[in-house]
Formats: structure tokens, C-alpha cells, sequence
């Protein structure tokens, strides 16, 4: 009967006629137990049984004939590799089932199969498969990857096939160059496959599309326009994208007509049960309605969109949101959808003055902001959840906008504690949640194995990049651009694999006001800054206290703020510094409120946003006195990343130190004359010019508490994995790129000094803050972290250097040793050619707040008491001895 249904399948044209029969065939045949010798036969009968019945449209009974030989092959203990490709088609199946979490799955058991086969397994099929995974559940920069592999896998000789398999793969890879807001990339791929003349209009879609992304609808009208006649499944998105185009032209008519043209098609077509388009069409229908103020009816179509949407979710209560995160087709499409229904809300309640809609839109933000934090947790890379943040920010600012008026209206300024959160929230998501990630893996119980071939891995990708770097031929470097993106694909299969050790990975700690006091500590305070379109809103938080203000954005002169930043990087030798009537007024301004408070707080830490992170607070002027003349001052990514610690002994011994350049500089790395005399005290473990190198840091590195580097360092905002830290170039490979630092287990690290120019800058991202080599060691485990903005001066490093670690050995915390230092320089005759700010200023420190203990506070206790009886005894003793003479 197997052998009847293969003849059949293997029929060069068969007809629906044979396929039914195969299909009845292969059923009663496998509806049978098959011994050991047949046991193949079922395995291959069960694939093609599949594979005919998804042709049909009988999916769930495909994917239950998948299953079928999967489990033949476990219980009859058959190598794996003869159902790569039942976990290939099973993937597939069920992605367009939505069932994306079981997709992902069987599409990364057949990549773990792939490599094992010899002959024939489809790679660019494969690839293409976890490409479309990757872009329909938001990770676009991984989908590009498994979209250029599958292309890469491709032989040049399969004619038709391959040169359609190829447009395929092109035209993939520009809708996610499309989605990461690549548009001109993502065109010219477009624009060159209108010339291959492979479905011209849905190029066109395409094409269309990213024009109205750009915001330019009259230029995707015209190409819109140059569409005919279109197939059935392409007139949904035709006319999507025409509605879309009108409204962006804010022609509500001609929008109205072009989606009533969608609704009649859908009405008449026979569809699944959820459906993109659909949902694409009902997300329209909403921001029709809302641009006309017709939110009730805005709120019904939003509903229907997010019912669309959500692979699970099926209530067409307004008042009603997903409870369960799922990842679905067009994740962040649906996210946005709910922002949309919250702002909508909002609108409402402003109109009828209603609580209800102040609620409804309250838990539909509070919905949507933890759905993309499940979307950033089920990413496997940073790169992909800081685009997500950046995305997902302007929801952020819109909320707390609309929060911060109806909070003045209803005369409810409690309600600012949850704009705090959502400010908190939105900054360093990323970092956040890949730090997470790390420490979790280190604690869990992944094979060691498994963990090397992690480190191989990355040591592959940064020899590839250090490659990349130095290379100038195009054909070399295109090889290695090839084989970093195999290399990157294989680490995130790798990582996938983790999250199965990793059960409490998505229950991070959930951020509040309340456990942010806690974490403060006594005699600490914060000031965060969170900037939208129209407001500056500036908090302040204490453990028993909170504040905020909000400054008016058009107030703020930037120029300004922006040229005295570049002033200050620049100083003359010797110079009197004016910081200018703005910077003085801006000063004030941001602390006024609280300058009082101020005097009873020992550490402030400053949280900044979007373009105030580059921004060196402590020399802010307040009343003729710089702001760290008043306060030691820290700062962090978020609110969200501190945590309180118990003040720790400092032990000068266990201190690594690293200064590779002090005889002589290498290929534009100049020599750094003082750079060992920063590292030179009493008990540190010191590595100078050539034991200076980047293996021994790798090596010595994760041993020691703390760290003083005094080197060069280079920060490239434009890219930011060719930022690194240089070390003796007495090896090929002696940069240490930002990636694969952040990659380093430095969890036992508490302190980095990084005594080298620009290690604090970076690549702004307004979610993510500086994308900065200081990052890429908070990544990797370390605290706190000493760095710098600019330039460095040789010889004021070497005193700050010098004065901090003096006041660190006298007890002091981190940010205190550090403000001393300063204050320490302004004093000194001897430095005052190096008085203005932009000499010392660059040195920043971010970190935590830290608490002296209950048991230190009473031996500091004690010890006072003690010193106090000493000297009295001694003045006793000398009164005594005085009598005694007399």
C-alpha cells in the first residue's frame, strides 16, 4: 500500500484526483504499527502524507502526520537526521498556524540537523524559514541575517528556481531593512527587482510602502497608482496602503473608499480565523475614526485589530486586553495597536470627562508597555531590543504627556509616581534585560560545553571583526561579512537553546517608585530627566520624598547647551571659564526646587535622557558654585538598573592595573607618558607596554575586584561595534571591540577605572542612552564604573587618578572619592593651569548608590567611642603627670 501511495506521489504532473488517493494510501497505511524493518518506509510515508495534505489546506491533520514520524523516529531510537525534514515542514506549518512558539522549535532542531546531513536538506529553505520567524515576531536585524544566509546557501545553477528563490530572498531582506528604518537600503533593493520582472506589483507594494514610512504619500501614490489589476492576495495590502496614503494626506474621503473597498473583499472572501491583513485593515479603520474624533468608534476597530492580532485573544469587550503575552504575526504592529486604543482612551476621557476611559486607558498602556517588554525579553541579541526601544519610546513619551495634563486637570499629582515608572521603563530596556540575561546564565545549569562552544563562538566573531577592521579588499571583505553572518546566526541558535535552562527568564524584578526608595539608601537622592516632544519633565525621588517639574522644551536652548558641551572639551591652558547666562539660568532652573533638600543628601544620582546624556551635571552652575561643590554626584542608564550596596572595604591589593603605551605609541595610538604612574601604587598588580596585552587582561581580568585601565580608546558613534579599548599591539588581535567585552564574565568585577579618551561616548540612542564601551563593561558585569567623556589631559589623569584612590583607602564611597578628587585639583595651587571644567569634568562615574552597613556603622561607632576614650585618657594622663610635678 506505501509503495501504491509513493508511485502516486512521485507522479511527475499528478492530478488532484491521484493526490486524494495517495493521501487515502498513505492513511490506512500508517494507521498500522510498524516493526523495525518498515519503520523508514512510515517515517518517509508520514512527510509526504504531511506534505499532501498541507497542499489541500488540511493542516492540522498535516502537522499531526509530522508529529507522527517525529515520534516513530524516538521510539524506534533512529538518528535524528531522518526527520530533518519532517521538522523543517512542521515548522513551517505551524508558523503559518501562528503557533509560533512550537514553529521556532522544529525550525531549530532541523538547524541543529542541518549541519549533520550530507546531501540534499534545503539550507536556503531552511534559513528563509527562520527569517520570516525572526521578522514576524520583531527581530529584524536577525532576520536579515537568516535572510543573507539563505541567499548565500543558494546554487548558482538552478535556473528558474534559484532566480526566483533569490528574489525571495532579496525582497525578505528589504522588508526588514524596511522595518529598521533603512529606507534608502530597503528601496534600492526594490527598485533593482522591479527589473527582474518578478511579481512587479508586489514590489511595487513594497516599493509603496517604505515611501509612506518615510512620510511621503504623494511619491507611494504614484507608485501605488501604477497598479492595475492585482491578485486576490495582494488587494488587501493595495488598498491598505492606498487608505494609508490618504490618511497621511488627511484625505478622510478618498481613505473612507479605499478601506471600504478592503471590507467588501473581506466580507466576500473566505478567510482564516485571524488574518494580518484584517488586521492591518481594522488597525486603518481605527486611525480613520480617531482623526475624525469619532473615538468609540476608533475603540471598536482597534479591538478588532488586536482580536486579529493576538495569536489567542478573542473578547470584542473594549474594556478588555490581552492578559497573556504571546508573540503573534506582526508583534510590534499589534503593539502599536494597543497604544493606539490606550491614547485613544485618554481622548475620550478628556471629552466626557468619564473615569471609566481614564481607567480603560490606563490598563491598555499598562498592556501594551508589558507586551513589548515580553517582545524584548524573546529577542536573543542587543542590537534588536535597543531598535525595539527606540520604537517602542514614543508610546512612552505620548503616556506620560497625557498623564502629566489629565494628573494637573483632575488636581491627582500622584499620578507622576506612574509616569516616573513609564520614564524609568523606557531607558536602557537593552541593557537591562541582556545584563539579566547574563547573570541568569551564569547561575544556571547550562552544560559547560555548551557554554564553551558560546565562547568559541565569540571569540570567532571578534578575530572575524578584527579582520573586518583592518581589511581593504572588497572580495575579502565580503567573505568575512558572509561568515559573520553564519557565525551570528549560529550563536543565536546557541542562545535559544539556553532559554531552556533558564526558567525564571522572563520574571525580572518589576520596576516601582516604592522599591526605587528602598533601593536609594539614607541620605541619597535622584534627579531623572525624561524629554518628550513639548515638556522636560524632571524628577526628583528620595526615600520618603517625590517631586517633579516640568520644563516647557521650547524654553530649552540646545544650540546652546550643545556648544557649551563642545566648549567644554576643548579648554585653553589657563583660561577663566565663563559657563555663559543660559547654562548659569539652566543650572538653577533644574535644581531650584530642591536646593534645600539638597544640603541634608550626601550622593545624587543623576538619570539623563535622550540629548542630556552626554551632559556632565556636577559642573551645572548653581549660585556661583559648581553642582559638585555641593553634592557627589553618580549616574546610571535607569532608574530601574539601581541597587543598593552595602559599602565594601577597599583593598589596594587587589587592584589590576594596565598601561600598555607608556614607552612608545603604535599605527596612530600615541605614546601616553604618566599612563604608569596612574597605576603605580602600593599593592596593585601592574602590566606596562608589552606584558600590557589584550590576553593577559582576558586572562587576569575576571580575578580581581577592581580595575584601572589607562590606555587609548576609541568611540565611533556612527558604528558602535567598531568602538574598543587598545591594549600592547604585540599580538595581530590587541583592540578589545565593544562586543565582545560586553560578552566577558566580569560579575566578580566591582570597580573599572577607565583612564582612556571618549570610553563614555558613543552611538545616542534616545532609549537606550550612549551606546559606549562604558556600557559594554555594565554589560558585563561590572557596577561601578569610572570614565571618561572626552580627551583626557596626561597629567590631570594622573593626579585625579592619585587623589581618588587616596580618599577611596580613607573609606570613602566611590562618588565621594571622585568629588574630593575634583575639589581636591580646584584647590591646588600647583594645578591651576587645570581649573576650567573641561579638564576634569570628562571624568564621570556610573554606578550605585552606596550604604554603609548596620555592622560597619557600629564598629565606626565603636572606633569613634574608642578614639574618644584614648584621647581623654590621654589628656588625663597628662593632667595627672602635671599635678604630679607641681
Amino acid at each position: 500500500m506505501l509503495k501504491k501511495a509513493d508511485s502516486l506521489y512521485q507522479l511527475p504532473s499528478p492530478t488532484e484526483e491521484d493526490d486524494r488517493l495517495a493521501i487515502m494510501l498513505y492513511s490506512e497505511a500508517l494507521a498500522e504499527t510498524p516493526n523495525s524493518e518498515e519503520v523508514q518506509l512510515f517515517l518517509r510515508g508520514s512527510e509526504r502524507l504531511g506534505v499532501l495534505l498541507s497542499v489541500y489546506g488540511e493542516n492540522e491533520a498535516a502537522a499531526k502526520s509530522y508529529r507522527k514520524g517525529i515520534q516513530l523516529a524516538k521510539a524506534f531510537k533512529l538518528p535524528d537526521t531522518l526527520i530533518y525534514s519532517s521538522h523543517l515542514f512542521l515548522g513551517e506549518l505551524l508558523f503559518s498556524l501562528s503557533k509560533l512558539d512550537s514553529s521556532i522549535y522544529h525550525l531549530k532542531e532541523a538547524e541543529s540537523l542541518q549541519k549533520l546531513i550530507q546531501g540534499k536538506t534545503q539550507p536556503e529553505r531552511l534559513f528563509n524559514a527562520l527569517g520570516v520567524y525572526y521578522f514576524e515576531t520583531g527581530n529584524y536585524s536577525q532576520s536579515i541575517s537568516y535572510f543573507s544566509r539563505a541567499e548565500s546557501a543558494l546554487p548558482s545553477s538552478l535556473g528558474d528556481y534559484g532566480r526566483y528563490a533569490r528574489y525571495s530572498f532579496l525582497s525578505n531582506k528589504a522588508s526588514a531593512l524596511y522595518n529598521l528604518e533603512k529606507y534608502d537600503s530597503a528601496k534600492k533593493i526594490y527598485e533593482d527587482l522591479l527589473t527582474w520582472e518578478i511579481n512587479p506589483n508586489q514590489v511595487r507594494i513594497n516599493l509603496a510602502n517604505t515611501h509612506l514610512e518615510e512620510g511621503n504619500p504623494d511619491q507611494a501614490l504614484d507608485v501605488l497608482n501604477q497598479i492595475s489589476e492585482t491578485s486576490e492576495p495582494l488587494k488587501f495590502s493595495h488598498w491598505n496602503l492606498l487608505a494609508k496614503g490618504y490618511l497621511l494626506k488627511k484625505d478622510f474621503e478618498a481613505a473612507e473608499l479605499a478601506l471600504d473597498r478592503t471590507r467588501d473583499s473581506l466580507m466576500i472572501k473566505l478567510m482564516r480565523k485571524k488574518d494580518l491583513q484584517r488586521g492591518i485593515y481594522y488597525n486603518l479603520r481605527g486611525q480613520l475614526h480617531e482623526q475624525k474624533k469619532e473615538y468609540q468608534k476608533a475603540l471598536n476597530s482597534y479591538q478588532k485589530a488586536i482580536i486579529e492580532l493576538h495569536p489567542t485573544f478573542e473578547n470584542p469587550d473594549i474594556f478588555q486586553n490581552p492578559e497573556k503575552s504571546s508573540l503573534g504575526m506582526s508583534s510590534i504592529t499589534l503593539f502599536e495597536v494597543l497604544a493606539s486604543k490606550a491614547e485613544v482612551a485618554w481622548m475620550l476621557y478628556e471629552k466626557e470627562e468619564d473615569s471609566k476611559w481614564f481607567r480603560l486607558g490606563l490598563s491598555t498602556y499598562l498592556s501594551a508597555f508589558d507586551f513589548a517588554n515580553y517582545i524584548s525579553f524573546n529577542f536573543d541579541n542587543d542590537e534588536a531590543r535597543i531598535f525595539l526601544g527606540d520604537q517602542v519610546l514614543k508610546a512612552y513619551q505620548n503616556a506620560i504627556e497625557k498623564i502629566y495634563n489629565i494628573a494637573l486637570e483632575r488636581d491627582e499629582l500622584d499620578l507622576m509616581e506612574q509616569a516616573f515608572v513609564w520614564a524609568e521603563q523606557s531607558k536602557a530596556g537593552a541593557l537591562r534585560q541582556s545584563a539579566y540575561f547574563e547573570r541568569l546564565k551564569r547561575r544556571s545549569g547550562i552544560p559547560l560545553a555548551k557554554l564553551q562552544e558560546e565562547e568559541n563562538l565569540q571569540f570567532l566573531l571578534s578575530k572575524n571583526y578584527q579582520r573586518q577592521y583592518l581589511s581593504n579588499d572588497p572580495e575579502e571583505l565580503k567573505k568575512l561579512q558572509e561568515e559573520f553572518i553564519k557565525l551570528q546566526v549560529d550563536l543565536s541558535r546557541l542562545r535559544e537553546e539556553f532559554k531552556s535552562f533558564l526558567p525564571d527568564f522572563e520574571n525580572a524584578d518589576v520596576f516601582s517608585l516604592a522599591r526605587y526608595q528602598d533601593q536609594l539608601g539614607r541620605r541619597k537622592a535622584s534627579l531623572s530627566l525624561f524629554q518628550t516632544s513639548s515638556k522636560l519633565f524632571v524628577f526628583w525621588v528620595e526615600p520618603d520624598f517625590f517631586d517633579f517639574k516640568a520644563l516647557d522644551i521650547k524654553e530649552i536652548n540646545f544650540r546652546e547647551l550643545e556648544n557649551w558641551r563642545k566648549a567644554l572639551q576643548t579648554p585653553n591652558l589657563g583660561r577663566k571659564y565663563d559657563a555663559g547666562s543660559f547654562i548659569s539660568q539652566f543650572g538653577k532652573t533644574l535644581f531650584d526646587p530642591w536646593l534645600l533638600r539638597m544640603k541634608s543628601r550626601n550622593q545624587l544620582i543623576v538619570v539623563p535622557h535622550a540629548q542630556f546624556n552626554p551632559i556632565p551635571f556636577e559642573v551645572l552652575p548653581i549660585d556661583r558654585e559648581y553642582l559638585i561643590e555641593r553634592i557627589a554626584v553618580l549616574y546610571q542608564f535607569s532608574a530601574a538598573l539601581v541597587k543598593s550596596e552595602p559599602k565594601k572595604e577597599w583593598f589596594s591589593n587587589a587592584v589590576l592595573g594596565f598601561s600598555p603605551f607608556e614607552q612608545k605609541g603604535f599605527q596612530g595610538l600615541s605614546r601616553l607618558p604618566g599612563s604608569k604612574e596612574e597605576i603605580s601604587r602600593k599593592g596593585f598588580t601592574v602590566f606596562t607596554d608589552e606584558s600590557a596585552d589584550l590576553e593577559t587582561f582576558l586572562k587576569e581580568a575576571p580575578n580581581y575586584p577592581y580595575i584601572h585601565l589607562a590606555t587609548h580608546a576609541k568611540a565611533e558613534p556612527g558604528d558602535i561595534n567598531s568602538s574598543f579599548i587598545a591594549f600592547y599591539p604585540g599580538l595581530e588581535e590587541f583592540r578589545l571591540f565593544s562586543q565582545e567585552l560586553s560578552y566577558q564574565a566580569l560579575d566578580s568585577v566591582e570597580f573599572v577605572f577607565l583612564s582612556a579618551c571618549e570610553t563614555g561616548a558613543g552611538q545616542l540612542s534616545d532609549s537606550e542612552g550612549l551606546i559606549s564601551l562604558a556600557r559594554s563593561f555594565a554589560l558585563a558585569g561590572a557596577d561601578h564604573l569610572i570614565t571618561s567623556l572626552w580627551l583626557t589631559e596626561n597629567q590631570v589623569a594622573v593626579y585625579l587618578s592619585d587623589a581618588f584612590y587616596k580618599h577611596l583607602q580613607k573609606g570613602e564611597s566611590y562618588a565621594s572619592a571622585l568629588r574630593l578628587a575634583k575639589l581636591d585639583l580646584l584647590s591646588d595651587p600647583k594645578m591651576s593651569q587645570f581649573s576650567h571644567p573641561g579638564y576634569w569634568a570628562n571624568y564621570v562615574l556610573i554606578g550605585q548608590p552606596e550604604v554603609v552597613s548596620f555592622e560597619r556603622k557600629v564598629k565606626e561607632v565603636i572606633g569613634r567611642i574608642a578614639l574618644v576614650l584614648f584621647i581623654l585618657a590621654g589628656i588625663v594622663w597628662i593632667i595627672y603627670r602635671s599635678n604630679k610635678k607641681e
